[in-house]
């Protein structure tokens, strides 16, 4: 399938016509707006994938993926095509994504012994009928997400980076370390160390690796939904799911792996793969910038 009637579900997965990117590349690098959105809506949604569970929200995971597109766009005429573009631009945004100082509350690191308490503590005493969990099954799902994304926020920003490149999506050490400018074998071993301090946390606190733990997802939606912090009138405007990061994945074949995945990275991997609209926020703020436009001189 063509790359340009089609945004990108992972770049690393996908076998897709670096010709025809090539010509984008080179027409956008000469002032076609169109070959320049057609870069971004290329690649966007991959990476806006990564920055929604690298920061704290949506928004924010918008904001750094514009971010880091903006970053390709103002450094496109330095791409003299001697790289994998895709490796030139992921190497740009995801040490964006690490780096970045602006609005550093979406890229702060949480705490495990703060998000453990948590667990532990909030709303314990709560509970959900077997009807109840059923009527707002997509609420505990959205409950269960936001903890997955909770625990990540107790990485800091590289082994945060590493474990969803690594462990989430699957890529391998020698793709992925080239982006963040390491070696595989150190892409390796922060990865170990990465799911080693999660799966000890998940092991000691979550109750769907370990049912003697007592945290449940039913209770902690129970009790958001009696703060008022979730409306159980929002479940019928929830968007419904029509991939998984799983479905987008590339298959899972060392057995170690396949054992981490049943017991721990299976609730990641559920997890929506998003279809958000970004592209098209993104191609209106960047195309029409008065200083891209002048830069690349679009037409």
């Amino acid at each position: 399938m063509s790359c340009s009637n089609r945004n990108m579900i992972n770049p690393f997965l996908v076998a897709y016509d670096t010709d025809e990117e090539m010509r984008f590349i080179k027409e956008a690098q000469e002032g076609s707006k169109p070959a320049l959105e057609r870069l971004i809506k290329l690649h966007q949604r991959f990476i806006y994938n990564v920055a929604l569970r690298l920061a704290r929200n949506a928004e924010d995971a918008a904001d750094l993926t514009q971010e880091g597109l903006i970053k390709m766009v103002t450094r496109l005429s330095q791409f003299q095509g001697k790289s994998s573009f895709r490796t030139w631009l992921y190497r740009i945004v995801f040490n964006h994504f690490i780096q970045s100082q602006g609005n550093k509350r979406r890229l702060e690191t949480a705490s495990f012994e703060e998000l453990g308490d948590f667990l532990e503590n909030a709303h314990a005493s709560e509970d959900m009928s077997v009807e109840e969990q059923v009527i707002y099954s997509d609420l505990i799902d959205d409950t269960r997400n936001k903890c997955m994304s909770g625990m990540l926020l107790c990485m800091d920003r590289q082994q945060r980076i590493i474990f969803i490149l690594g462990a989430i999506f699957n890529m391998k050490s020698t793709v992925a370390a080239p982006l963040l400018e390491i070696s595989p074998e150190n892409f390796r071993k922060q990865l170990s160390r990465a799911r080693a301090d999660l799966f000890q946390f998940m092991g000691n606190k979550c109750g769907l690796v370990n049912p003697a733990n007592p945290c449940r997802c039913h209770k902690k939606t129970m009790g958001f939904i009696k703060e008022g912090k979730v409306e159980p009138t929002q479940r019928k405007f929830m968007p419904e799911a029509l991939e998984t990061i799983r479905s987008v994945s590339p298959q899972i074949n060392d057995e170690l792996d396949q054992l981490m995945e049943d017991n721990y990275m299976s609730f990641f991997k559920a997890q929506n793969y998003e279809k958000h609209e970004v592209a098209n926020e993104i191609v209106q703020s960047l195309l029409f910038n008065s200083e891209i436009k002048t830069l690349f001189n679009l037409n």
